[in-house]
């Protein structure tokens, strides 16, 4: 993008290393959160499927207009194919795995997401998960589970998990219901996290034995801000079921 290049060849050899400008980095940046990070994550889901604007913004939950920014960008990439002219024009992600390389590396750049911490005493991970499940489907409270347990749910690889950390919509309502729980905020040594999301970040869960857990694709970004095994759990998660 900035104009660098590499390029070996039989006798010779041309290496030019230029910064990237920073209007381009602030826009790769900003593909990455809030809306457009949306339409990325629709993308990377249904890597396979041909989106024309307006039918893109649907999945995605937001604006057309959204949905062309990011478009631009990853033209200016070369991680899609398109389609057509005009306003039958498609495009289909023909990069995935560059494009999920690229958000993790981003992810991992960036602060981890503030989350509330609890301890919910006299209970192991599945039946605390159980009793989080059975009490927010009762309030219709809207929530994914992420980190290692959806990891563990999706592509197993741990012998066992401590912790629960999932996304909320907060609410009055889901305050009552953690209290409910027999939840107590902590500063340390929880067994509860609980991350503040918007519906947005809730896009593409999946309904597993009762349980809502986040898409891979979320759960494989959150991974990325952990070390050791959650890094290698969300190599495993990524080979097994994410599949780029």
């Amino acid at each position: 993008s900035g104009g660098s290049m590499y390029l070996p060849a039989p006798g010779a050899y041309c290496y030019v290393e230029k910064p990237s400008a920073k209007p381009f980095e602030r826009a790769v940046r900003s593909l990455y959160s809030g809306r457009r990070a949306q339409v990325i994550h629709t993308l990377l889901v249904h890597h396979e499927r041909w989106f024309g604007v307006h039918e893109l913004a649907e999945v995605s939950m937001v604006s057309p207009a959204t949905v062309s920014e990011v478009c631009s960008e990853l033209e200016r990439q070369d991680w899609v194919s398109l389609q057509g002219k005009g306003p039958r024009k498609k495009r289909q992600l023909s990069q995935p795995t560059a494009l999920l390389d690229a958000w993790a590396k981003e992810v991992k750049e960036r602060p981890a997401p503030t989350m509330d911490r609890y301890y919910v005493p006299g209970v192991k991970a599945d039946g605390l998960m159980q009793r989080v499940g059975e009490q927010f489907g009762k309030s219709n409270i809207e929530y994914a589970v992420s980190h290692e347990f959806a990891a563990q749910r999706y592509a197993p690889f741990l012998s066992s998990i401590s912790q629960i950390r999932l996304r909320m919509i907060k609410s009055t309502k889901s305050q009552a219901v953690i209290s409910e729980i027999g939840a107590r905020s902590v500063v340390e040594g929880s067994n509860l996290g609980i991350i503040e999301t918007d519906a947005g970040e809730l896009l593409f869960r999946n309904e597993i034995d009762t349980i809502w857990l986040a898409s891979p694709v979320q759960v494989y970004l959150d991974l990325m801000h952990g070390e050791g095994r959650s890094i290698e759990m969300a190599d495993h998660l990524r080979k097994e079921r994410i599949g780029f």
